[in-house]
C-alpha cells in the first residue's frame, strides 16, 4: 500500500493499450465463470470491482466530470480545535522562535515589526555586533518573503515521482514514470537539464533518490530487488547494482538514506524489513523485520549527522527509533516507539537536531515529534493498535474517500506522545512528502508539504496556521524541495510537470490592471498576459502615469 500500485505492478505496468468497453468485460467473465452451485451475480460482482481496482491502478479512467474535479482539489474542511499548549511548553517553540528573529521573551511570533527600523539600526550601529544582523534576523527578513508565485520550469510525458537538491544546493534531480533520471542545474533560477539517465529495472516507477554527502553520487530505488548507485556526471555504467537478497519475488525499496560518513545506505522495503547496504564491503549487512505482519517500511532516514541513530515508519502508522550500533539481526530490538497516527506513515523528516521529527501520514495529518518522549510499549498500547488497525483495515487510501474523523480531533490515541498536529492538507493514492524549512533561510519556521489538490502548502511551525497554499497543478504534488540557500520551492507533481515556487507580488495583477484603465492607448504599456512572471511598472513610470490621467480628467 506504499504506492498507487500493489504486488501485481509487473502487470499492471503493461504498455499494451486496453480498451474499456462490453468487450474487455465479457471477455472477463466468460474466463471466470461462476461454478454451478454459486451465485453468479456475486461471482460477477467480485470480478468487476477486480476489473475496476486494475484500471485505477493503472489510471486508465479518465473522469471528465467537472463536478468530481471540483470536489477533488477542493481543500478539506478541518473541524479539529489547533492545540498549542504541548508546544509551548516545549523547548522547540522557544528554539524555533529565537531562530526566526522573535527572541525568546514573550514577543508573539506573530508580532508586527518593521524592516525600516531593522535597517536604521543597522546603519546606526544599534544592536549586536555592532549592528551587523544576526542569523536568526536574517531568517526573519527572509521569512517575510515566502515563495507564493508559481512558474513551471519543465514538463515531461510522465508523472513526476521525485524530485531533491543536492546537499550543497548545486544539483536538482527528478524521477519520473517515463524511466529517466534528470539532472538540473540549480545555481540559477533557470534550473537548466544538464544531464538525462535512463534509469535501470524499473518495472514501474522510480521510487525514491537519495544524495551522498559529497554531492558526486546518488542511489535510486525501483520495483527490484536491488538499488543502483550514479554519479551526478550520468556514469553510471561503470557501477554494479547493489543487490539486497530479499525474501519475496515481489520487491521493492519506498525510502532511501544515505549515512553521513558516505559507506552505507538503509532502505525501508515492502516486505516490512529494514535493509542496511555497505558500499565498503558491497554487501547487505543488515535485514530484520520491522512488523511481523510485514507491512510496508515507507520511510527510513537518520536523526542527525551522527549517522547512529535510525528512525523508519510503516503502513500501521508507528515510527520505531533504531540505534545502529547495537542492531542485532538474529534479535532486532527498536530503542523506542512513536504511536499516535490513525493510518500508514508516508514520509519523516528529522530537524537534523537529534531532537526531533516530523511525519506525513494517509491519516491526513502531520505530526510532530520530540525524540526524549517515547510512546509506552508493550501491552499498554494493545488498546491503541486495534483502534488503529479499524482505520488500518477500513479504507485504501489510493481510491477511497478520506474517512470524516481524520479531519477532527475527536478521534486520538491514548498513547499519542506527539506534541503538536498539523491538519490542512490531503494525503491520496501516494508517499506524499513533507519536510521542514531550511535552518539557514527561515530558522527552520515552516513545514512544507505536498498535497493530492495539486497545492503546495507551507505550514507555521509556531501557530499550527497554513501561512501559503499555492495551487499550481492539475494533480499531486508528491515531492517538495526547498532551495538550501534561496527562497524557491521546487514541486514535482503526476500533473508531468516540475514548478518553481517563489516570491511574487500580490498586488501586481491589480496594479497592473488599473494602469491599462488609465491609459489604453500607451504603446509602452506592458500588455502580457502572464503576470506571475511580469514585474510591476518603476515608481517613475506610475508616477507618469498618474499625471497624465489627472490631465485627461
Amino acid at each position: 500500500m506504499g504506492n498507487i500500485m500493489d504486488n501485481d505492478h509487473e502487470s499492471d505496468s503493461s504498455s499494451e493499450d486496453i480498451e474499456i468497453g462490453y468487450d474487455i468485460f465479457n471477455l472477463y467473465l466468460d474466463v471466470n465463470e461462476p461454478e454451478p452451485n454459486s451465485n453468479p451475480n456475486d461471482s460477477n460482482e467480485d470480478l468487476l470491482n477486480l476489473l475496476l481496482q486494475r484500471f485505477i491502478n493503472t489510471n486508465r479512467f479518465n473522469f471528465d466530470n467537472s463536478a468530481f474535479n471540483s470536489r477533488r482539489f477542493c481543500m478539506p474542511q478541518i473541524k479539529a480545535k489547533t492545540n498549542l499548549e504541548a508546544l509551548k511548553k516545549n523547548y522547540i517553540y522557544q528554539s524555533i522562535k529565537y531562530g526566526s528573529g522573535y527572541g525568546t521573551d514573550n514577543t508573539s511570533p506573530v508580532a508586527k515589526w518593521s524592516i525600516v527600523k531593522m535597517l536604521q539600526n543597522r546603519q546606526n550601529g544599534i544592536g549586536s555586533k555592532q549592528g551587523q544582523f544576526l542569523q536568526p534576523e536574517r531568517c526573519k527578513v527572509s521569512n517575510n518573503y515566502l515563495p507564493n508565485s508559481k512558474e513551471a520550469v519543465h514538463s515531461y510525458e510522465a508523472k513526476v515521482f521525485c524530485g531533491i537538491f543536492s546537499r550543497n544546493g548545486k544539483h536538482f534531480v527528478t524521477a519520473s514514470q517515463d524511466n529517466m533520471i534528470r539532472i538540473h542545474d540549480s545555481t540559477t533560477m533557470r534550473y537548466k537539464c544538464q544531464n538525462e539517465i535512463m534509469a535501470k529495472d524499473v518495472n514501474w516507477c522510480i521510487l525514491d533518490i537519495a544524495f551522498s554527502p559529497d554531492s558526486e553520487h546518488f542511489v535510486y530505488s525501483t520495483w527490484s530487488n536491488c538499488l543502483h548507485l550514479s554519479r551526478i556526471d550520468g556514469t553510471s555504467h561503470q557501477l554494479k547494482p547493489l543487490y539486497l537478497q530479499p525474501s519475496k519475488s515481489s520487491f521493492c525499496i519506498f525510502s532511501l538514506a544515505f549515512s553521513n560518513c558516505g559507506d552505507q545506505i538503509i532502505g525501508g522495503g515492502s516486505d516490512g524489513c529494514l535493509y542496511i547496504y555497505d558500499l565498503v564491503m558491497a554487501k547487505r549487512t543488515f535485514r530484520c523485520p520491522f512488523e511481523q505482519d510485514a507491512v510496508d517500511v515507507n520511510a527510513v532516514g537518520f536523526i542527525d549527522e551522527t549517522s547512529n541513530i535510525i528512525f523508519s515508519g510503516s503502513d500501521n502508522g508507528i515510527i520505531k527509533i533504531w540505534d545502529r550500533r547495537c542492531l542485532n539481526e538474529t534479535n532486532p530490538k527498536e530503542v523506542g516507539i512513536f504511536s499516535g497516527h490513525l493510518d500508514g506513515i508516508t514520509y519523516i523528516d528529522s530537524k537534523n537536531d537529534a531532537r526531533y521529527l516530523i511525519s506525513n501520514s494517509k491519516d491526513q495529518t502531520i505530526k510532530l515529534w520530540d525524540m526524549r518522549v517515547f510512546s509506552p510499549s508493550g501491552d499498554a498500547n494493545q488498546s491503541s493498535s486495534r483502534r488503529r488497525t479499524r482505520y488500518y483495515n477500513r479504507w485504501d487510501y489510493r481510491w477511497d474517500t478520506v474517512p470524516k474523523e481524520f479531519y477532527t480531533d475527536t478521534v486520538t490515541l491514548s498513547d499519542d506522545a506527539s506534541i503538536m498536529t498539523y491538519r490542512g492538507h490531503r494525503v491520496k493514492k501516494t508517499l506524499i512528502r513533507a519536510k521542514f524549512s531550511p535552518q539557514e533561510t527561515t530558522g527552520q519556521r515552516y513545514i512544507y508539504t505536498g498535497c493530492g489538490t495539486g497545492r503546495l502548502i507551507i505550514y507555521d511551525v509556531l501557530t499550527g496556521k497554513i501561512m501559503y497554499s499555492v495551487r499550481g497543478h492539475k494533480d499531486i504534488v508528491r515531492d517538495v524541495a526547498w532551495h538550501p540557500s534561496r527562497s524557491e520551492i521546487l514541486t514535482s507533481s503526476w500533473d508531468f510537470n516540475v514548478n518553481l515556487n517563489w516570491r511574487g507580488h500580490k498586488k501586481k495583477v491589480q496594479l497592473k490592471r488599473s494602469l491599462k484603465d488609465v491609459n489604453q492607448d500607451d504603446p509602452s504599456a506592458n500588455d502580457d498576459d502572464n503576470t506571475d512572471s511580469a514585474p510591476p511598472p518603476r515608481r517613475s513610470r506610475r508616477l507618469a502615469l498618474r499625471r497624465q490621467a489627472q490631465q485627461a480628467n
